[in-house]
């Protein structure tokens, strides 16, 4: 008996063909789809940095603006305050001009009746002087304002009294002020002195026979207590000349401005009620940017009817170092090292008087 035949389906074979075929095409596609994703993302980064940077660029040029704005004005602003300056100094020179000519007016007011030759070469003598005196004066109060950084006009505006030179009370004694950094520091030198003189009594530290102390010891007493007023504070210093001599140092925030010292609760006008005008005069170191503090002071000092004097100051330190007497060991022996000065050859003319330490204008 013979076998069946199989029935023979449709292949299979050209189905799976296409749809490999398709896949294929598919992951083509979609790798070409991802390259252009990623270069529009690349395109799109760059546009974002390009508009980024246009808009950082954009602030700095506007703050650049404003900046260069702000500048400007500046410049006008201290170009108006410093031709106000000046012509607030154009102003106090006009007025010493006008001294001046008073003074000259004053010379030619002489009485021209003949007197006797001697009281007439003596009168001439006295107006000569008092012309030195003014010219002088005003010559120092251009040089300040010339220094003065910062004039303030409220103080150019007082009125500057003509010196008369003359000499303290006798038996009086001097009370001293510091005018630096617009500001008024009064001196009690003699109350720091009076200081030290304590703590070397306390201290029970004596001199030799020759009165010379122990340098160190000295120093160590007086430096590790620090004695001061409300203004300074006191520091000494041995030099090589075996001499101490002591510094004040100013306490900045202690002193007093302009504003301040007017007012009759200041320590300014306190210290003045203090004292008394029949036994102590007053005396002002004014340095260049001081010039206003010390007008204002002066004013108060002469409504109170003290003798004073001023001079100006130029110096880097404070004030001057004091020399109270105190030497240290050695200091017999160095002034037995030193060479004797050599004469002064005598020329004929009469030696040049100094002028009296309590002479005030």
């Amino acid at each position: 008996m013979k076998r069946r035949k199989k029935d023979s389906g449709g292949s299979l074979d050209s189905l799976l063909d296409t749809i490999t075929t398709v896949v294929g095409i598919l992951i083509i596609l979609l790798i070409v789809v991802q390259l252009g994703a990623d270069s529009a993302v690349q395109r799109i980064v760059e546009e974002k940095k390009e508009e980024d940077s246009k808009e950082l660029m954009d602030m700095a040029m506007k703050q650049f603006d404003e900046q260069q704005r702000a500048l400007q004005q500046e410049k006008e602003r201290l170009q108006l305050k410093q031709a106000s300056q000046n012509k607030d100094q154009q102003k106090l020179i006009e007025e010493i001009a006008q001294l001046e000519k008073k003074l000259a007016a004053k010379k030619k007011e002489i009485p021209t009746a003949s007197p006797s030759l001697q009281k007439l070469s003596q009168e001439k003598n006295k107006l000569q002087k008092d012309q030195q005196a003014v010219e002088v004066k005003v010559r120092k109060v251009k040089g300040l304002l010339a220094k003065s950084p910062k004039p303030s006009s409220q103080s150019l505006t007082k009125e500057v009294s003509l010196p008369d030179p003359k000499p303290a009370i006798p038996g009086s004694k001097p009370y001293r002020f510091l005018c630096r950094n617009n500001k008024i520091f009064p001196l009690n030198d003699e109350a720091l002195k009076k200081m030290v003189t304590t703590l070397l009594k306390n201290s029970k530290l004596k001199p030799n026979k020759d009165k010379e102390y122990d340098g160190k010891k000295f120093l160590s007493v007086i430096n590790g207590k620090k004695p001061s007023t409300n203004f300074f504070t006191l520091i000494a210093r041995e030099d090589k000349d075996k001499v101490v001599r002591f510094t004040m140092e100013r306490k900045d925030q202690a002193g007093e401005d302009q504003a301040r010292v007017s007012k009759p609760g200041s320590l300014y006008s306190k210290i003045l009620a203090g004292l008394n005008p029949q036994k102590n005069y007053l005396l002002y170191e004014v340095f260049p940017d001081s010039f206003g503090v010390y007008l204002a002071a002066r004013d108060l000092a002469n409504r109170r009817r003290f003798p004073a004097g001023w001079k100006p100051a130029h110096r880097g330190a404070d004030w001057w170092s004091y020399d109270w007497g105190y030497r240290t060991l050695g200091r017999k022996e160095y002034l037995a090292s030193r060479p004797k000065p050599a004469p002064k050859p005598n020329t004929g003319k009469p030696a040049t008087p100094r002028k009296p330490a309590n002479v005030l204008d």
